[in-house]
């Protein structure tokens, strides 16, 4: 079909997107509109003693200062995270809330004080000026390492120490006795180093509360209306037909815009002291101490091996910051949704991990592109490269013997998931292929001649995504024939107006152009899980083929009624029904059987069955030179063959797979979040924290293998993580070849480089 799946469709939201006229939450206003700005604490951990605001009132245009005790006048609950789990000791983690605005304490650098509401932007920041608080500063920590020692700077007064949860998964006794009994036992330590996730939209809010209904609706940039729905109905103690949640357009999540944050809180509230509408918009400089920041793991690990270059066991140990607060599935990523990963595509018949969660003073960790998957690629297969070393074996030979075989579907891991399928050792295959692996010696020569160091990085993949709650779809078609899609996904960037138009489309037989996707408003749209996790086209798109193929049986039956015909008599083929000798396209019939007051109209959800999820796996291989005189790096060729399972639009996955390696690469090469002593963020701003440009990446070389999921009625595997996964252990892996050596921590800048180069 022209517009059905595999089709590689442009993206039908770009003629608007790329025209200028996208609507973002900054586009809109409303009468009467006042303005908030947020001082924040510029001390990592000190008490507020006092706060003078005697000239700060003076400014013309201030409407109100929101404190502590505003939020508290409105019955206004603190945020919890979502999710928590027990000790290794079977004890329950300590859940220690996050207040809105601080109350007597401040614990990192970005952390709200007070909200100002004035007439516009410019006064609310010329009254922040005029605010004198008074901190007694206390001292801070801001590393895991230095964090986690006896005598440490407390965190949080309601727990002994930093450790705020320890963790385990596997079984440690019998994981400890094999590698023990091992031939080899390879051991590494590592960082995964802090991100922060600068989106080209940075977060803001509209807040507007309706006193005559009771009732608050915000508008904000989101990755899924629902949830936040949700979160904000338990902290404003509402029933959730009070509160409502609209978001437009997108300008990129990453993961970090499917939380809940103070500010929208504040909005919300700030509207309800002033009986306004309240704008927020959040500066550069504020995203940077305010976003959630991804990441931030010290890791130990030891993988056992035997005279046959066979993996027998894996045992991890996993320091997580989760920073000053507990977000709300920052407990999650670094347990089940990235430990549960760490045997990666491996046959590792047993393998034990510990990770504790440590409290830092710093911002706020959370999910981020991957969002645990790519920490546990990165280990895996740091460690794997690692032992190929110092067994002086090839890298490809000891993943060939190790990587679980086709044959071995489904295949249930040490650690707990159920691969339902996949060709792991064809996308190495095929990877090592097109790399042309067998003239690479040649090539390091050439570049040994120019006085350069070459060398070639693989890594191989797989992550758990496409779960969680249901979905829901509604599918509604007018008498002029249009069709419109309601669904509780969130799009930032994917292009879900084109690859669910192309679902409805390759069922129903219509032009893409007759579709019309509708997604981000709770007073539209009755339910949802939202976009996270690459969850959105499994999940969401098998909701709405569910929704579409009742559409379709809905309207069978109503042919059957109105010419008096047996309903397994309706043929539907390409858009048409045939029944007799009869033709019926499928338009024509919606002219008939809708009309203005009732539209032909269907429902349709599907949730993952429980525990299951989508397994995207592939092989990254990537082929770089080293400037021995500077320590920079330069990618000469980038690789990558994934088994996404159905591909829907090969256009939009080429796509989400660039972008991924691109952020992948970023962190491997450039990312670097710096905290100093005192806890304040010395790479808070464009001109400290270097994310790459289109120079520093090649044109990549992009192919897949179609195997189908198993556990979604698409057969799609989900796509929108895995570059990132993927490329942070293939750069690292080539940069430890070309420089002949063990390891190196991530970011791979020159410097550290050169120094590594001038040492040896």
């Amino acid at each position: 079909m022209k517009f059905g799946l595999g089709q590689p469709l442009k993206r039908v939201e770009d003629s608007r997107l790329l025209t200028g006229n996208g609507l973002y939450t900054e586009d809109i206003s409303f009468n009467n509109q006042c303005y908030m700005y947020i001082l924040r604490s510029p001390h990592a951990s000190a008490k507020i003693l006092d706060v003078d605001t005697s000239d700060a009132i003076k400014v013309e245009g201030l409407i109100k200062i929101v404190d502590w005790k505003d939020i508290k006048s409105l019955s206004i609950n603190d945020m919890k995270t979502t999710f928590l789990v027990k000790n290794r000791d079977g004890r329950e983690m300590t859940d220690t809330p996050r207040h809105i605005l601080a109350k007597n304490y401040v614990r990192y650098v970005g952390d709200p004080i007070l909200a100002i509401i004035a007439e516009s932007l410019t006064i609310a920041e010329d009254v922040a000026e005029k605010i004198i608080i008074d901190y007694e500063e206390s001292d801070s920590v801001t590393s895991i390492s230095l964090a986690v020692k006896e005598n440490a700077p407390l965190v949080r007064a309601s727990l002994p120490n930093n450790i705020c949860f320890d963790w385990e998964l596997g079984d440690k006794e019998e994981t400890q006795e094999i590698i023990k009994s091992s031939d080899y036992k390879i051991s590494i330590e590592l960082v995964n180093n802090r991100l922060i996730p600068n989106p080209m939209e940075c977060r803001s809010t509209i807040g507007i509360y309706d006193e005559y209904k009771d009732e608050y609706t915000l508008y904000c940039s989101s990755q899924g209306v629902h949830s936040l729905k949700r979160k904000l109905s338990n902290i404003f103690n509402k029933s959730e037909e009070k509160i409502n949640v609209i978001t437009k357009d997108v300008g990129g999540g990453f993961g970090m815009k499917i939380f809940n944050y103070p500010e929208y809180v504040l909005s919300l509230a700030a509207s309800n002291l002033v009986k306004r509408p309240v704008k927020w918009k959040c500066s550069r400089t504020e995203s940077f101490l305010s976003d959630i920041h991804g990441r931030d793991h010290l890791s130990k690990a030891t993988l056992g091996i035997n005279s046959n270059y066979k993996f027998t066991g894996l045992i991890v140990e996993t320091y997580a910051n989760m920073g000053a607060y507990m977000s709300d599935f920052a407990v999650f990523i670094p347990t089940y949704a990235g430990t549960g990963m760490l045997t990666g595509c491996y046959d590792i018949k047993k393998a034990y991990a510990n990770v504790k969660g440590v409290y830092t003073n710093t911002g706020p960790t959370d999910a981020y592109r991957g969002a645990g998957r790519p920490e546990a690629a990165y280990l895996i297969e740091r460690l794997v490269d690692k032992s190929a070393k110092e067994l002086n074996i090839s890298p490809i030979k000891i993943r060939e013997i190790n990587l679980i075989n086709k044959s071995q579907m489904p295949y249930k891991t040490a650690l707990g998931h159920t691969y339902d399928s996949g060709d792991f050792i064809k996308n190495l295959k095929d990877a090592s292929k097109l790399a042309n692996i067998s003239q690479y010696g040649e090539r390091k020569k050439e570049s040994t001649k120019r006085g350069f160091l070459r060398g070639i990085g693989i890594s191989t993949y797989i992550e758990a995504c496409g779960g969680g709650g249901p979905e829901y779809a509604t599918i509604n078609i007018g008498k002029n024939g249009n069709i419109t899609v309601k669904i509780g996904t969130q799009s930032n960037g994917q292009g879900h107006e084109t690859s669910y138009g192309q679902i409805v489309s390759e069922i129903l037989g219509v032009d893409i152009s007759l579709i019309q996707i509708i997604q981000g408003n709770t007073k539209e749209i009755e339910k949802g899980s939202g976009t996270g996790g690459s969850r959105s086209t499994p999940v969401g798109g098998s909701a709405l083929k569910v929704a579409t193929e009742n559409l379709l049986d809905k309207t069978k039956n109503l042919i059957s009624k109105k010419y008096n015909i047996e309903i397994n008599h309706i043929k539907f083929n390409n858009g048409i029904f045939h029944f007799g000798s009869k033709k019926l396209s499928f338009l024509e019939a919606s002219s008939f059987l809708s009309n203005d007051i009732n539209l032909l109209e269907a429902k349709g959800s599907w949730t993952p069955p429980k525990g299951s999820f989508t397994y995207p796996n592939g092989t990254h291989l990537c082929e770089l030179e080293v400037n021995k005189e500077n320590g920079k790096v330069n990618i000469l060729s980038y690789i990558v063959v994934d088994d996404f399972g159905k591909v829907v639009n090969p256009l939009l996955l080429e796509g989400q797979v660039h972008g991924g390696i691109v952020q992948g690469i970023g962190q491997a090469l450039f990312e670097e979040t710096i905290y100093d002593d005192n806890g304040q963020l010395l790479s808070g701003s464009f001109m400290d924290y270097a994310i790459p440009r289109a120079s520093d990446v090649p044109n990549f070389n992009f192919s897949y293998n179609e195997v189908l999921c198993k556990n979604n009625l698409l057969g799609i595997k989900g796509a929108g993580e895995a570059g990132a996964i993927g490329a942070p252990p293939a750069v690292i892996n080539a940069i430890c070849d070309a420089l002949n050596i063990l390891h190196i921590d991530m970011p791979a800048k020159p410097e550290k480089i050169w120094k590594l180069i001038n040492s040896k």
